[in-house]
């Protein structure tokens, strides 16, 4: 696109160019200007049903979310004037009326939007002094374990199975105080990607169900590693606690795996640990399975492969 079809736009008093149909949070972030958000997410469409990302925005009558408003050419825009943070704060304190105090027990703490805008947007006092609503929970498979009482209804999850993961497991029921996000009809979560909602849920109400109550984040390591168990080769990070592997997580490569990863590259770590893991090579024989040494092992199996070469004249 030449420079004469580009936008001009003015944000925080800085001078950015923009191409039209691009969304202010887009220039935003390639400019480095931090602007919070929950329900926004770069890889999936635009929702903007969280309002954590609103802006002040020149001759706009209210602050308007950056995630949904297009630029147009000579937009001067403010992200953390008076009328901005005044906006954002009043929408956390929205989020927060339902959101329970758990973060020392939960298993996102260390590592959650959430708990992070509370201390950048939050009171230290909430005015809120009704009964918070509770959310049942059911089991939705051996992988991710649900706390909905936590959830703010970005529709992060609804939204990746819907596009990206293809299937749709996770949908919305009722309205304003009764809604919620569950599987349809009780139903567990089965798609082959389906752990990746655990890394964009931005609140805790989606947790890893192996990784439970085995770790804080910061005290973990990161490794960084490549998938063993797809020829894609997608990017990932083994986090250990002293010397012990602990979960796997996606590690961004836009060209390979983007931010995703499947579950068996995620889970399968469970196996490292295992009681009933292999530590040496195994020959079946007449008595069955019995340890070998690593020659007598690779000389079985090259010698099944002559046979079979032999038996089928191949």
């Amino acid at each position: 696109m030449s420079e004469s079809q580009m936008f001009k736009i003015e944000i925080d008093g800085r001078e950015f160019e923009a191409a039209p149909g691009s969304m202010l949070i887009e220039i935003a972030d390639r400019a480095g200007i931090y602007i919070p958000r929950f329900c926004y997410h770069e890889k999936l469409s635009v929702a903007a049903n969280c309002r954590m990302c609103l802006v002040e925005v020149e001759r706009a009558p209210k602050a308007l979310p950056a995630c949904a408003t297009p630029v147009m050419d000579g937009m001067k825009v403010k992200t953390n004037s008076k009328v901005a943070v005044g906006a954002q704060k009043d929408t956390l304190e929205f989020l927060l009326i339902n959101h329970p105090l758990d973060c020392p027990i939960c298993d996102q703490g260390g590592e959650c939007p959430l708990q992070d805008q509370a201390v950048g947007y939050g009171g230290h006092l909430s005015r809120y002094e009704e009964k918070k609503r509770v959310v049942a929970d059911h089991d939705i498979g051996p992988l991710i374990e649900t706390e909905m009482t936590r959830c703010i209804h970005c529709t992060r999850c609804v939204r990746f199975g819907d596009e990206i993961a293809g299937v749709m497991e996770f949908g919305i029921t009722g309205r304003s105080e009764h809604l919620k996000i569950d599987t349809f009809f009780g139903s567990t979560v089965d798609s082959e990607v389906s752990g990746n909602v655990i890394d964009l849920c931005p609140v805790g109400a989606l947790t890893s169900k192996p990784y439970r109550f085995t770790a804080r984040s910061w005290e973990l390591i990161d490794h960084e590693s490549i998938s063993p168990h797809d020829c894609v080769g997608a990017n990932i990070s083994i986090q250990t606690l002293r010397g012990e592997v602990k979960r796997v997580l996606p590690r961004i490569n836009e060209a390979v795996n983007e931010c995703w990863i499947s579950d068996r590259d995620r889970y399968s770590y469970e196996a490292a640990g295992a009681e009933n893991r292999l530590l040496q090579p195994m020959v079946r024989g007449e008595l069955g399975l019995t340890p070998a040494s690593w020659e007598d092992a690779l000389n079985a199996a090259a010698n099944g492969l002559w046979s079979v070469i032999d038996e089928y004249d191949a």
